[in-house]
């Protein structure tokens, strides 16, 4: 299996930081094992949609989901001295994004 790097953007989620519920989007890079990059982007989206600090804060409706796109990805060598199997979310305010 090869070694993926996966910087994923989220959008449109309704989340809790600050005691107030605000919509926000985020960068994180997740590392995934897998055979190619199409199988690294759905391993890096399953364990995002499953992972349960970003599970725990986001409040959207069904009517109102959040969405998430594949921003880069890149095969490593290794995964060593990184912090597996993702870094931490950078959120933003959503009006940083909308318009674009």
């Amino acid at each position: 299996m090869k070694k993926y790097r996966v910087l994923v953007r989220g959008e449109n989620f309704l989340v809790s930081l600050n005691e107030q519920a605000e919509k926000h989007g985020f960068y994180v890079t997740v590392y995934v094992e897998a055979l190619d990059d199409q199988s690294a982007e759905l391993k890096a989206m399953e364990l995002l949609r499953t992972d349960q600090k970003l599970v725990s804060v986001t409040l959207n409706s069904k009517s109102d989901s959040p969405m998430m796109y594949m921003e880069e990805i890149d095969e490593l060598e290794t995964f060593e001295g990184l912090n597996l199997p993702r870094t931490g979310f950078a959120f933003f305010p959503a009006e940083d994004y909308e318009g674009e």
